[in-house]
């Protein structure tokens, strides 16, 4: 039976791991000894506190960011910048403390996916995108929801800003209910589904109608205090949405939503907004809303595969914490991460296991790997033009994985995280695990670029300084693999890396007597050739790609 029973008494060191390995986007090691004293509701707390909020990008051209009042760089065209943003997002997940708010704009990213070179145009909707995701990362899902239905980006995304009376464009009822809200659902006939119907998407499209951007950014949203677009028309009328009645299916209870206030053949602007809370409450009155949600974050953060156990243990009574709690998806969270079935303890060993179940996506590995080896980075500050340089580079080795950062193949997103049956495992091709493997050869060489080196892996110094006996294989294998790994190996794989790889079929002593000579002499040459190719063997396995 899975359960949703807290666990009790001290994480130690794999659930302490596994925790962050899922809620960050990769442990540092000091975090996984921090947290591996606590309690999970302790570590959940420390994983919910307020961050700061990180600074904005900024174009080496002008020296600023490109946030309203400032202006774009005429010099700069908007594909550069849109790659200075990607840099931005990438570097405020590898410079996070431990904390579940990056993992979870990640996250919203891939529910709400958004396509850059669609809202290229506007270089500074992709900011505030970003910036509204992190605004409800932690917060209320209802209100991201609403938020997400009105911002610029969305609005350019998924063709809202077309969306007049008379010419309806369904692109965002459509994915509106199938992606973010109710789901599908099974089908019951041609176009309809358990969840909703067509009815409800021609409805739901005549009550989203007259919205439009607003690239002077002086729409403001009252509570995150970010643009948003607006509604078309004047200061207090709207002359592009649509005033009939929106008549919805049994699948809503048939409600009715009718335009409260018109002048002749137009809205008012304020019942513009009225309809728009009448929907997001009609919406989340549906049962399926909540349990939709949280099969999302199920797959996110536990398995891909929801079995009807899992649906009727987990889905349903997380689905019920989430509605009382007027859907504060913090409130499910705090659940989920602390229960037995979270941490493989509601189910035998051998069966059901979800530590390292889950293949890392491109981003996970690439960011997770830098904040495992606490490798920096040129400064922000100082070497900007390096440290775009070096983003550039990384941003293609996402790319060379399967993952094309803000650019998801279609709109409904990434495939990983939707796609059934295979979801995670779309990560996985011939190319792309060749790329993940060469990954790890380029880490060890060193990224280079213009102003040099630009990111490297020091196996020798990460092992002199973070390992408790680096003279003795056994401890420094063993350590390598808790590190590395989310799972144990058994003792043939494990004699493997410390036999073949580090030791090369000779004695033990012959590593000792190599280890003290480097700390005796600081000449590293035959430590760290060894060294090189233990850790290198090590993420080149498929343990490696696991979390």
């Amino acid at each position: 039976m899975a359960s949703l029973n807290p666990i009790s008494g001290a994480l130690g060191s794999q659930k302490a791991a596994h925790l962050l390995r899922r809620a960050t986007l990769g442990p540092k090691l000091q975090d996984i000894s921090t947290f591996s004293g606590m309690t999970a509701q302790a570590a959940i707390t420390a994983l919910t506190q307020t961050q700061a909020l990180p600074a904005l990008p900024i174009d080496p051209m002008s020296g600023s960011d490109w946030v309203y009042p400032n202006t774009v760089n005429t010099n700069q065209n908007a594909e550069t910048l849109s790659n200075y943003t990607r840099s931005w997002w990438m570097e405020n997940m590898r410079s996070a403390g431990p904390n579940l708010t990056e993992r979870m704009i990640w996250f919203y990213h891939t529910h709400f996916p958004m396509i850059m070179s669609r809202i290229e145009g506007n270089p500074q909707f992709a900011i505030d995108y970003s910036r509204l995701l992190r605004f409800y990362a932690l917060g209320n899902y209802k209100d991201l929801v609403k938020a997400i239905c009105i911002d610029n980006a969305m609005l350019v995304h998924l063709d809202g800003n077309l969306n007049i009376k008379g010419v309806p464009q369904e692109n965002f009822a459509r994915e509106f209910l199938e992606l973010y809200t109710v789901g599908k659902g099974d089908e019951v006939s041609l176009g309809n589904y358990t969840n909703f119907t067509e009815q409800d998407v021609q409805a739901l499209t005549k009550a989203l109608t007259g919205w439009g951007i607003d690239t002077s950014y002086q729409t403001m949203d009252a509570v995150t205090n970010l643009p948003t677009g607006k509604v078309k028309g004047s200061a207090t009328t709207s002359s592009q949405h649509d005033v009939s009645s929106k008549q919805f299916s049994g699948a809503f209870s048939n409600t009715l939503i009718q335009t409260g206030s018109i002048t002749g053949t137009n809205a008012a602007v304020t019942a513009v907004y009225t309809e728009l809370n009448d929907v997001i409450n009609m919406v989340f009155a549906s049962p399926h809303t909540a349990r939709h949600i949280c099969r999302r974050i199920y797959r996110e953060f536990v398995y891909y595969n929801i079995t009807p156990e899992v649906e009727t243990d987990i889905i349903e009574p997380l689905a019920n914490t989430l509605v009382s709690n007027n859907y504060d998806i913090t409130s499910v969270l705090e659940v989920l991460f602390q229960s037995e079935h979270f941490y493989d303890l509601d189910t035998p060993i051998t069966e059901d296991n979800n530590i390292g179940a889950i293949i890392k996506s491109p981003m996970d590995l690439v960011i997770g790997t830098m904040r495992l080896f606490n490798l920096t980075v040129p400064d922000k500050t100082t070497q900007l033009a390096a440290h775009y340089e070096l983003y550039d580079q990384l941003i293609g080795q996402l790319d060379l994985q399967g993952l094309q950062f803000f650019e998801p193949y279609d709109v409904a997103g990434y495939e990983p995280y939707y796609q059934f049956p295979d979801y995670h495992r779309y990560w996985i091709s011939s190319n792309y695990l060749a790329n993940r493997y060469k990954f790890s050869e380029l880490l060890i060489s060193g990224f280079t670029g213009m102003s040099g080196v630009l990111l490297k892996l020091d196996v020798v110094e990460f092992v002199d300084t973070n390992c408790s006996n680096p003279g003795d294989a056994t401890i420094l294998v063993q350590e390598l693999v808790s590190w590395l790994f989310p799972m144990t190996i058994d003792s043939t794989r494990f004699n493997y890396f410390r036999d073949t790889v580090l030791l090369d079929q000779l004695p033990a002593s012959n590593w000792t007597t190599e280890w003290n000579n480097y700390v005796n002499t600081s000449s590293d040459v035959n430590v760290r050739l060894q060294l090189e190719a233990l850790i290198t063997a090590m993420m080149q396995t498929p343990e490696y790609q696991l979390f």
